[in-house]
C-alpha cells in the first residue's frame, strides 16, 4: 500500500527576475520548513527589468521585450516548481497550495502607463512576475491565491485562528529552528504559505 503524502504549500516572494521560496508542511500550529530556495524568472538575454529595458526602445519593440520576459518568467516559473513538487514529493509531501505576495498597484496598466515614470515600471514589472507565478502554480495544479504584503499577518491569523502577534512570533520561530538566511522575503513567503491552503477559488485573483 502506497505511503499517503502529508499535505504541504509554498509561497513565493519575488523581485525582478527572481523569487524567494519557502515550502511548509501542513501541521497546522506548527509547521516546519521543507524547502528554502530562490528561483529565477529571467534570465540572458533578456532583461532583469523589461519595462525599463523597453522604455529605450520604440513602441513595437518595446512591446516585444515585454511580452518575450513574461512568456520566459512564465516558462521558468512552470519548471522550478514541477521540480519543487517533485522534490517534497520524494520526501513525503504532497504540494497543494501556492501563495504568492503582492504588491501595491494594480495590474490593468497599458504599456505607455506603465512606461511613463519610474514608479510605474517598477510596479509593472513586479506584477509580470507575480502574475507568472500564480499562472505557473495553477499550471501545475496548485490552488493558487494572491496576498498583499500588508494583509499577509491580518489574513494568515485568521487562517490559523491566533493573533497577529501569534503568526509573527510563529513564523520567527520557524526562522529559528530552521536557520538563516531568514529575512523579510522568508518571513513573507512563510506568511503567503501559511494563507494559501486556506485561500478559496473566489480569492485567486489576477495579480
Amino acid at each position: 500500500m502506497a505511503e499517503r503524502l502529508q499535505p504541504a504549500a509554498i509561497g513565493f516572494s519575488s523581485h525582478s527576475g527572481w523569487a524567494a521560496v519557502v515550502c511548509l508542511d501542513g501541521s497546522g500550529s506548527s509547521p516546519a520548513v521543507i524547502e528554502r530556495s530562490r528561483i529565477l524568472l529571467t534570465s540572458a538575454p533578456l532583461p532583469r527589468e523589461p519595462y525599463h529595458d523597453a522604455r529605450r526602445r520604440g513602441l513595437e519593440e518595446a512591446e516585444n521585450t515585454v511580452a518575450a520576459a513574461a512568456e520566459e518568467a512564465r516558462s521558468l516559473a512552470v519548471e522550478a516548481i514541477t521540480r519543487l513538487v517533485a522534490s517534497v514529493r520524494a520526501r513525503g509531501y504532497e504540494l497543494e497550495a501556492s501563495g504568492v505576495v503582492l504588491g501595491g498597484g494594480r495590474p490593468d496598466f497599458t504599456l505607455s502607463q506603465a512606461l511613463s515614470t519610474h514608479a510605474a515600471m517598477h510596479g509593472a514589472e513586479g506584477w509580470l512576475f507575480r502574475e507568472a507565478l500564480i499562472e505557473a502554480s495553477q499550471k501545475c495544479g496548485l490552488k493558487a491565491v494572491g496576498v498583499s504584503e500588508r494583509e499577509l499577518p491580518t489574513r494568515a491569523a485568521a487562517a490559523l485562528g491566533m493573533s497577529e502577534q501569534a503568526v509573527k512570533e510563529l513564523v520567527h520561530e520557524i526562522g529559528r529552528r530552521h536557520g538563516p538566511p531568514w529575512g523579510r522575503d522568508q518571513k513573507a513567503a512563510s506568511l503567503a504559505a501559511l494563507v494559501a491552503p486556506h485561500s478559496i477559488s473566489e480569492e485567486t485573483p489576477r495579480p
